[in-house]
């Protein structure tokens, strides 16, 4: 079976490098303005909602009833993964839409990046919302979703959640393993570097992906002694902030072996060491044209600089709404594809010097606006169900 769908999506990633980080607040639909405030009408009663729970698997599937109106719920916004992330989504949307699998779809990005209180909020209105019977989660916290959710639920809506956990049981979950993704890159580091200093530049704080990687981060680093890490902040998963960052540490005047860090980032950060007149040794890179520009004149260069880049799906969003819209139509999972509620993407590739000129033929000639990224394709989603 043919496993994915690789696909390059412009994103306003030159807004991330130049603009500031902070999103105004959103409200994408094809037909009306995302939902604003709660409506006086009451949500269906759970008793009236066709419910049930999936054989060995203990996931809740609610079949909603009428035509298919999506919520989703992004949780930030205004910076390159997460413009991809949308408009895959979009994508998706757009493809049901026009083929009358839904009816329509909203998309509300939260207006303080982070913030699970707004988050919350945003859920309720969708779980008020008469209209909208299935929402889409990117969760900015792993439990202080927990209580809307189940609201949701409650109310006949079905709810998925993607790109990174939540608690909230019995609902599907679409994600990368963030913990495995990280593992496979710092290994790649360690391995490559042996001893020496390394910094850890890290996403958002209090994520849930962030959390997962940057506790494989901790786990491989204790297999290496030799490896020290000397510093250790956030760069808030775009470049400005990631760049800032760096130039700190640089300026503290240590030496710097190693670069650990997570996609939407590592432009930012490499950048910040040419701007120093430094490289190190060997780090992790952005999987886009920006970055792989940068690392192909370092090996022009012969410079002493390593890389890997290893993709996270910016189109797990657009993932995550194909099997939505699959359980809202009633179908059951194959035994198997779920472990846990959770349904794990596989990523397709990983880049390093030695497959270097495959990455940089799909971006070589593509604006630095360009990213890679992979997308479930529709027959692959129908393969996942009975």
């Amino acid at each position: 079976m043919k496993k994915l769908i690789v696909v390059l999506v412009c994103v306003a990633f030159a807004a991330s490098l130049f603009a500031g980080c902070t999103p105004t607040p959103t409200a994408d639909s094809s037909e009306s303005a995302a939902a604003e405030a709660a409506t006086s009408e009451e949500p269906p009663a759970s008793s009236e909602v066709a419910t049930e729970t999936e054989s060995g698997t203990g996931l809740i599937k609610i079949v909603p009833e009428g035509d298919i109106v999506v919520g989703i719920s992004t949780g930030s916004g205004g910076y390159s993964w997460r413009d991809i992330m949308v408009d895959s989504m979009k994508a998706v949307g757009d493809e049901y839409k026009a083929a009358g699998i839904i009816k329509d779809y909203q998309i509300v990005n939260n207006t303080t990046n982070g913030d699970a209180n707004e988050q919350a909020q945003i859920i309720r209105n969708f779980v008020d919302d008469p209209a909208i019977n299935v929402i889409l989660v990117n969760p900015n916290d792993n439990t202080a979703l927990t209580e809307p959710i189940a609201e949701a639920q409650k109310a006949g809506k079905l709810v998925v959640v993607f790109d990174a956990s939540a608690d909230s049981p019995g609902t599907l979950q679409v994600t990368l393993d963030h913990y495995a993704w990280a593992t496979r890159n710092v290994e790649f580091i360690c391995e490559t570097l042996q001893e020496g200093n390394v910094i850890d530049i890290y996403g958002l704080e209090g994520h849930p992906a962030n959390a997962a990687r940057e506790q494989a981060v901790k786990d491989v680093l204790q297999r290496y002694p030799n490896i020290n890490l000397i510093q250790s902040q956030s760069g808030k998963w775009n470049q400005i902030d990631s760049k800032q960052v760096t130039a700190q540490i640089i300026a503290g005047g240590q030496q710097i072996d190693g670069v650990i860090t997570q996609d939407g980032m590592a432009f930012g950060v490499l950048s910040a060491f040419l701007d120093a007149g430094q490289l190190p040794k060997v780090m992790f890179g952005d999987p886009g044209t920006a970055f792989f520009k940068l690392w192909k004149d370092l090996r022009s260069e012969n410079a002493d600089f390593k890389a890997c880049a290893q993709p996270n799906p910016p189109g797990i969003g657009g993932t995550a709404f194909r099997l939505a819209i699959s359980l809202a139509q009633g179908k059951d999972f194959k035994d198997g594809v779920l472990k846990d509620n959770i349904y794990y993407y596989t990523v397709s590739s990983f880049y390093t010097d030695d497959n270097f000129e495959e990455g940089w033929e799909l971006l070589k000639d593509l604006p630095d606006d360009y990213y890679l990224s992979e997308t479930i394709s529709q027959p692959d989603t129908d393969a996942l169900f009975k």
